[in-house]
């Protein structure tokens, strides 16, 4: 009988050390949509900032082959996202 009753206290504490676990974890990644929009922008922030070019090649004039197939380049791509009004 005494091993019944180990055996379901070891369950009963096992499965409330998992909820509290969960509950813990729930509560460190939930996100308002504050926070949300805050990490898109900031996200959208890096990527315009990655897409930078260096002052070496802003001060070299480029050839106009180059500027050309730039310009096809940059025409191709996809448009970038913008901020949706609410």
């Amino acid at each position: 009988m005494s091993a019944y009753v180990l055996f379901f206290g070891a369950a009963v504490l096992l499965i409330g050390l998992i909820g509290l676990v969960w509950y813990a974890w729930f509560t460190f990644v939930r996100r308002s949509p504050a926070e949300q929009e805050h990490e898109r922008a900031l996200a959208s922030l890096n990527d315009a900032q990655a897409n930078r070019f260096s002052d070496e090649q802003l001060t070299q004039v480029p050839d106009t082959d180059t500027a050309w197939q730039t310009m096809v380049q940059r025409g191709n791509a996809p448009p970038r996202r913008t901020k949706r009004r609410r």
